[in-house]
């Protein structure tokens, strides 16, 4: 017979084996219940996903308490608790791969057996991978650290009661209601006015994104959730329903606010499904099989998930201005006794300020006075006082008032004008117009970019927020700023005559984005031309705008795309633009452009650019000729340098002989530091094929390769296959003359990725260039390793491989553009190509067009040194740069998970 101290083992053994296999039972249950409830909301049969999710977590915690050991003795032992759902858990707002946040809740005192029931609720739910937050915690221990850390403030606002002894919960929630209401309203208050504050610059406008947070940012869900906490604070509700029954929304708002919510909670929902993980940033990569989960298909020629991203943006907006709303409340409720809460009138009959918002009289006067729907915008930009919820809603609801005979009205344009010249990125009376409807109403065409999403990674912002932006950003350089702020935009703008031409063409310049199957300049300019005469703009001003909508995109595309160091390119922009006033606002319009686009359209390298070939544009629209004065004394100053350099090691008439055979293209472009290391190099050539100098950047993981040779045939493909075979890849490329049978390239490489034996890799590159200009074969396997065929992840078709040659813009060489997606020996397959068809690269360049690369060349013909002239000749170049390419292909997205 076993002794009593066995006996107890042997039941305690028996009671922990039963407990785990129940734990295990409890969790498995979860799990079927939960991947079911899952299969039926992707399958669109469940609309109360998150209530139902909710209500699974609940019964399997009441489950296990029911059944634990450990509960039980703690409440025998006379330590009850309350288990408490907290967070969005206890809004039952449970999506997919959200965080479990649970709080146990005692009264006084924390018996040490409480691990034990832990242990039993929790360990299961870890070791199924399920992301579970907890604390235990007496009521004053809670209600002390509610009151010190507002971020535990809002999770107890959210607190829900889930099992247990929920006199410990209700006796919480009285005391936190009261303290709350008498000690720490104020300071409450203004935590959620200036955390969102935070969290809105933190985050971003969700509004303003391609790629938005769902959660976090400005118009995302938790905005919502400010709004409730506030409204919790202030009346105690209990649902969201209660926001209209107490008055915090009107109906109209609250209906709004419901669809919203639904949609982004399912996007959201299905967003935690595809990463497998709580993900609330709509990131590219996820957008395609987002909408393809979500049932979004072609319409009317716009691709599924630009009319997803589309949608979305207009939830997202319902939820900013949610928040407004919010915001203003509490800025009645705490921060508005700072100044005065008399109502005051304006100058603007109509119009009055109360709580430092401005507001209609009534709304009688607006049926007597249309035009005040535009003057209260005017009146809020002049004053920099923000319409209130309710001015906005009354603009919404009053929109029918603005006809064709408003769209008209003298005055009322002049209104519109002085306003467009208001808006600012801090101030934004444009956007506060796109939000209530009347700025679509006014300009009826700008209806079809609304929400217009542009789907690539070269675009942040939808259309429409990126045209306000260009007018915003074109505002700011009235202001004069200090270095190292650019000070040449505040001096353009102050040279331009007719401002409202600049900032009509910069709210209008991507209206033509409205048909994706036309090239938006020249629609844009067509669709904008007819919208000018209705603003009254005389044929001038008209054409001016017209030219600058028609051609936004010269500057920055001749910058990147050509080589402007060649004087001939600034000759060809000063022929296309003619006019210097039209130089000025072309230049400020493309500045604002890219700036408005992103950050791959807009940096140091790019602006400087497009700086440059303003200046030198410029230039020769103010003498009528070329800036050859500056110029030469450029180059004077240079070999002046070099002399003084090269002096010890060289003869004078040696150098001179040297600067005299470089061109002046190579003199302008190479420092005079660089044209010392460069006939350095040259001397020590001698009878060899090339010589190469490698250097490394300044500040940069970027390999100089400085390569003088013999001029032959094929060098620059060569070069690029010997890079492409030994994975070295080139970021940038020069190719310059020196004299009649010596050359000079110039390439910008990545180096080896083992730079340990970075040595031995140049040294391998080297002899296997000196193979291949020796054997016109050596890199026929290099050859053979490109890809014949690349997949695209895209919301839509990949655009197919194009070629364009110009052979207008420079009068010695036909330059080609090759437009394509990126692959590993990309440049080597081009080259390679251009060389079978007896063509020379004197000059290669890199640009990017929104997800595509363009290749640039510059070329001559090898047999006569000459750009290629004949119909025939382009056409065989191009036929066969695009047999070299590989053949582009959709990735295909898949709905079904493994």
């Amino acid at each position: 017979m076993p002794n009593r101290k066995t006996h107890a083992r042997l039941t305690l053994a028996r009671q922990l084996l039963i407990h785990t296999t129940m734990d295990k039972l409890n969790t498995d249950i979860l799990i079927k219940k939960r991947e079911a409830l899952i299969k039926k909301f992707l399958g669109g049969e469940e609309p109360g996903f998150l209530e139902k999710h909710t209500v699974i977590l609940d019964e399997y915690f009441f489950t296990v308490f029911e059944q634990s050991i450990a509960a039980r003795k703690l409440t025998i032992a006379g330590s009850p608790f309350a288990i408490i759902a907290l967070g969005g858990y206890g809004r039952k707002e449970q999506c997919i791969h959200s965080d479990i946040d649970l709080l146990i809740l005692f009264e006084k005192h924390i018996p040490p057996d409480v691990e034990a029931f832990v242990q039993e609720l929790l360990y299961p739910l870890w070791d199924a991978r399920f992301e579970v937050g907890y604390a235990v915690r007496t009521v004053d221990e809670c209600l002390q650290m509610a009151f010190e850390r507002f971020d535990i403030l809002t999770t107890v606002l959210d607190a829900r009661f889930i099992c247990g002894a929920s006199l410990i919960y209700t006796a919480f929630m009285e005391r936190f209601r009261k303290e709350l209401s008498t000690k720490h309203l104020k300071n409450t208050l203004n935590y959620l006015f200036e955390h969102g504050e935070k969290r809105h610059f933190d985050f971003g406008d969700s509004t303003y994104l391609v790629a938005p947070d769902l959660k976090s940012g400005f118009g995302g869900l938790r905005d919502y959730h400010t709004l409730l906490w506030y409204a919790k604070i202030k009346s105690d509700i209990k649902t969201r329903r209660d926001l209209e029954y107490y008055g915090f929304l009107s109906n109209f708002e609250y209906l709004a606010l419901e669809d919203a919510l639904n949609d982004i909670w399912k996007i959201r929902n299905v967003l935690h499904y595809i990463t497998k993980r709580k993900c609330d940033t709509l990131h590219f990569e996820y957008q395609t099989e987002l909408a393809g989960l979500l049932g979004y298909r072609s319409k009317r020629q716009q691709p599924d998930v630009e009319r997803f991203l589309g949608e979305l943006h207009n939830r997202l907006d319902v939820l900013k201005q949610i928040n407004q709303i919010t915001f203003e409340d509490i800025m009645a409720s705490c921060r508005i006794k700072k100044g005065s809460t008399k109502t005051r009138p304006t100058k603007t009959e109509g119009l009055l300020i109360k709580k430092r918002r401005l507001n209609f009289a009534n709304t009688v006067v607006i049926l007597q006075k249309p035009d005040l729907l535009l003057k209260i915008f005017l009146e809020s930009g002049q004053r920099k006082i923000p319409l209130s919820n309710e001015a906005r809603r009354i603009v919404s609801e009053f929109l029918h008032l603005v006809d064709d005979e408003m769209q008209k009205n003298r005055d009322c344009i002049k209104i519109f004008k002085k306003i467009m010249a208001l808006s600012y990125w801090e101030f934004n009376v444009l956007n506060v117009m796109l939000a209530t409807g009347i700025l679509e109403k006014f300009i009826p065409e700008f209806s079809a970019i609304i929400n217009k999403i542009q789907y690539n990674h070269y675009h942040l912002f939808p259309v429409d927020k990126h045209s306000i932006r260009c007018v915003q950003i074109i505002n700011s350089f009235k202001d004069v700023v200090s270095p190292p702020m650019n000070t040449l935009y505040p001096a353009v703008f102050k040279e331009v005559r007719n401002k409202n031409v600049l900032l009509f063409a910069a709210l209008l310049h991507d209206i033509g984005k409205s048909d994706p199957a036309k090239e938006h300049s020249k629609t844009g300019a067509k669709i904008a031309e007819p919208i000018l005469k209705r603003f009254q703009f005389n044929s001038t001003e008209i054409q001016d705008a017209v030219f600058l909508i028609e051609h936004h995109l010269a500057l920055v595309k001749t910058a990147t795309r050509r080589d402007i160091s060649d004087e001939e390119t600034a000759v060809y922009m000063a022929n296309k633009i003619g006019k210097i006033r039209l130089l000025r606002m072309l230049y400020l319009l493309t500045v604002a452009d890219s700036k408005a686009t992103g950050p791959k359209a807009w940096n140091d390298w790019t602006e400087n650019l497009i700086k440059d070939l303003f200046l030198k544009t410029m230039s020769i629209l103010k003498k009528g000729e070329l800036a050859s004065k500056k110029t030469q004394r450029l180059i004077d100053k240079k070999k002046t340098d070099v002399l003084k350099l090269l002096k010890e090691s060289w003869r004078e008439d040696e150098i001179n002989h040297h600067l005299e055979s470089m061109s002046r293209r190579y003199l302008v472009y190479v420092p005079a530091q660089g044209i010392v290391d460069h006939i350095n190099l040259f001397r020590n050539l001698g009878d060899k094929d090339f010589i190469w100098q490698i250097s490394k950047e300044n500040n940069s993981d970027i390999r100089t390769v400085s390569i003088c040779g013999k001029d032959q045939p094929g060098l620059y493909s060569k070069i690029a296959g010997v890079f492409f075979m030994n994975k070295l890849d080139i970021v940038a490329s020069q190719a310059y003359s020196l004299g009649e049978e010596h050359i000079m390239d110039i390439f910008k490489v990545t180096p080896p990725k083992d730079r340990l034996f970075e040595k031995e890799k140049w040294e391998k590159a080297e002899n296997d260039l000196v193979q291949a200009l020796k054997d016109d074969h050596f890199l026929d396997n290099a050859l053979n390793q490109i890809p014949r065929m690349i997949q695209v992840s895209s919301g839509k078709m990949p655009k197919p491989n194009t070629v364009r040659i110009d052979n207008e813009t420079s009068s010695f060489f036909s330059i080609i553009e090759v437009f394509t997606y990126d692959f590993p020996g990309l440049l080597f397959s081009i080259t390679n190509a251009l060389y079978r068809s007896h063509t020379n690269v004197n000059v290669a360049m890199v640009a990017t067009k929104v997800d595509q690369v363009v290749d640039v060349f510059y070329v001559k013909s090898i047999e006569n040194d000459a750009k290629i002239e004949t119909e025939k000749g382009l056409e065989q170049i191009k036929n066969a740069i695009l047999k070299s390419l590989p053949h582009i292909t959709a990735k295909e997205i898949t709905n079904e998970k493994n």
